[in-house]
């Protein structure tokens, strides 16, 4: 203890304040996470599994349930890029640890795997801690806002958007955000220092989100856009491209190894084959897609994150006293809407909300935020940021109370999971029906009502799924002692609550950019 408090002691106030960020959303996302996570990042898990354990990456064993696919040489791969695999590697070797460890005590085998995913669940708001404390330093360095500014438009994009509910998953769309997050602010810090270094890691993060998602070669083009509007010299232009394309060579190399190790043709991911033809294949309809993402009741982006709204309508002043950031934001935003309202499943198949959207959310939510105080200041705009972050604040807590896939599942069985009810319906689209089950989930707790049964769901998802989906819920259910429970709750809520008194400290420190 008394080399944690000199280890605090020591670290420079500016320091102090990113890392009190940092552990402030950890706790918190650690609080709120459900204790196992459902979405496609448990296969990027296998693999991550299978590096560690027997140094392949592939498998023998035929078929394996996920998006795996069966390559030219007979073994099987995932069909997901590897990045999400790589940054579960140390996560797969201490759960690795933990089995030789308790496989000498414990003889069953099932209650090893729930306490390995148990720990893995817990990756997924690592990585949104990350972004979160980005993009409050995207604010204190691109911006200069001061820090109770910079944290309180960091909690409105935490709490009343679909971020929240997202820092529970692993799906690779999540660690995609952290790094195009983590990429931009260096692109900032590189404007204004112009240390090479800075230029140099921003496209090693955006080397690794391409070999996370393939998407993220859209994020790469709009950063060299962005080094062309930052840079007046065609001489210093041509030498920024060149460091930026050296920089991403490596990436792209392994892409194309791995594209042909699992497809047999260089440039072809598996993901982009006939296998997933259905929901990847850009023939969708543009106009119907856009129009989906942009306006209809069950997933436009504005009810996921409610707050854009004012985003839009402050862009305009966010150009005027930040022209190039502004573009940046602009060409991306245009450039990723445009990609996946192609897609014939431009929605993303199931998911909470149009979950491809979620990358870039944090950099679409910069004209808000930058402007949080204009808007505090304005009597009709607080009206409205009230409003809307409450609204977003609700939605977002019925999906934390609730389970987004529990509920599709069940509105699979009531022959109410198609299109017209989910996305085009209102009072029967997916927020709303995530509202009514968080209502329906409290009134059940008060009256101890029986839950809502769907065949092929595991006792206890189908339990917290009904009840609040939260671990320390799972924990109840397996009869831990609330003492227990509450013993290990205080310490993160303790972390909260001395990382926010230290980053409300009036200590205002300076912005360093070295």
């Amino acid at each position: 203890m008394k080399s944690i408090i000199k280890f605090w002691q020591s670290m420079e106030p500016n320091h102090k304040k990113y890392f009190s960020v940092f552990l402030f959303f950890w706790a918190l996302f650690a609080l709120s996470n459900n204790g196992w996570d459902s979405s496609e990042g448990r296969y990027a898990y296998l693999v991550a599994e299978q590096i560690v354990k027997h140094g392949h990456l592939g498998f023998d064993v035929q078929p394996i349930p996920g998006v795996f696919v069966a390559a030219p040489n007979g073994r099987i791969y995932a069909a997901h890029e590897i990045g999400n695999a790589l940054f579960l590697l140390p996560t797969a070797f201490l759960n690795f640890l933990i089995e030789n460890i308790l496989s000498n005590f414990i003889s069953d085998k099932k209650l090893i795997t729930i306490i390995q995913q148990f720990i893995v669940s817990f990756q997924g708001g690592v990585y949104s801690a990350i972004t979160a404390t980005t993009f409050f330093g995207i604010l204190r360095v691109g911006f200069s806002l001061q820090v109770i500014t910079s944290f309180l438009a960091t909690l409105c994009l935490a709490l009343t958007t679909y971020f929240w509910t997202y820092s529970r998953e692993l799906y690779d769309t999540i660690l995609s955000t952290t790094l195009l997050t983590l990429s931009f602010l260096f692109l900032l810090n590189y404007k204004q220092s112009n240390k090479w270094w800075h230029l140099v890691t921003s496209f090693i993060l955006l080397g690794l989100g391409f070999i996370t998602r393939i998407s993220m070669i859209l994020a790469i083009v709009t950063s060299f856009f962005y080094l062309i509007l930052i840079t007046k010299s065609v001489t210093k232009l041509t030498r920024r491209i060149s460091i930026g394309l050296f920089t991403l060579l490596p990436f792209v190399l392994w892409q194309f190894w791995y594209n042909n190790l699992r497809t047999g043709i260089f440039y072809l991911s598996p993901v982009q084959t006939e296998t997933y033809i259905s929901t990847n294949s850009l023939d969708g309809n543009l106009i119907i897609g856009l129009g989906g993402l942009l306006l209809s009741p069950g997933k436009s982006i504005f009810i996921y994150a409610p707050l854009l709204i004012l985003s839009v309508f402050l862009f305009y002043k966010f150009y005027r006293e930040h022209k190039k950031e502004a573009m940046y934001v602009l060409v991306i935003t245009v450039l990723w809407f445009l990609l996946h309202a192609r897609l014939r499943n431009w929605y993303g198949a199931w998911g909470w909300g149009p979950r491809h959207i979620i990358t870039i959310l944090p950099i679409m939510f910069i004209p808000f935020a930058i402007n949080i105080e204009y808007v505090l200041k304005n009597a009709k705009l607080k009206i409205y940021g009230t409003f809307l972050a409450g609204f977003g604040f609700i939605i977002s807590l019925s999906s934390i109370i609730s389970n987004w896939y529990f509920r599709l599942k069940l509105a699979e069985k009531n022959g109410m999971a198609s299109d017209d009810f989910f996305i085009w319906s209102f009072w029967n689209s997916q927020a709303i029906d995530m509202l009514k089950a968080a209502i329906g989930n409290i009134y059940r707790i008060f009256t101890q009502s029986p839950p809502l049964e769907v065949a092929g769901t595991p006792a206890i998802n189908s339990y917290c799924s009904n009840t609040v989906y939260i671990w320390a819920n799972m924990m109840l259910y397996f009869g831990i002692p609330w003492y227990a429970i509450v013993f290990l709750v205080a310490p993160l809520l303790l972390i909260m609550y001395l990382s926010l008194r230290s980053i409300l400290s009036r200590n205002i420190v300076s912005i360093d950019v070295n």
